[in-house]
């Protein structure tokens, strides 16, 4: 003999399941673990002693105003920098490290801000804190223009 359900209670059961993984879902995509900036083209840029310089060209989401990537110079043991195309002719670079709880930054800029991915600390586009437990401002490198390519100087 087999047990057998009533529809109501397969529906009951069914519909919890979906409703309790919809909301998993929903609390654990923001809890990224890494910056929405996608990492820069491998090639697309160099270290030489304390210059990272990027190939502007060859880095497709650095063209436009609002674009933004990550650099991991060192392979992985090195600095990491997120790099944005704030406006025309502005580019900025920052150490990609939140001072608060060492997660990394997303660049916003629609709301023309750095933040945790945690959300929790906002920061100015010149580093300083503007919301959130973070106690101290963002490493803000200095950034200039050669012809094509973006010189960052990261000591």
């Amino acid at each position: 003999m087999t047990d057998r359900i009533s529809r109501a209670e397969f529906m009951k059961y069914t519909g919890t399941t979906v409703i309790g993984a919809y909301a998993g879902a929903l609390l654990l995509g923001g809890c990224s673990a890494v910056s929405t900036a996608p990492l820069a083209p491998e090639g697309s840029y160099h270290r030489d002693g304390n210059l990272v310089i990027i190939s502007l060209p060859a880095v497709d989401e650095l063209r436009a105003v609002g674009g933004a990537v990550r650099l991991e110079v060192g392979n992985g043991s090195g600095h990491k920098i997120l790099v944005v195309h704030a406006a025309e002719e502005t580019y900025l670079a920052y150490a990609n490290r939140c001072t608060h709880n060492g997660k990394e930054l997303d660049y916003r800029h629609e709301q023309n801000r750095v933040q945790c991915i945690s959300g929790k600390s906002h920061f100015s586009l010149d580093g300083e804190v503007t919301k959130g437990p973070a106690g101290s401002g963002l490493v803000v490198y200095p950034t200039h223009r050669e012809v094509d390519d973006l010189v960052i100087e990261v000591s």
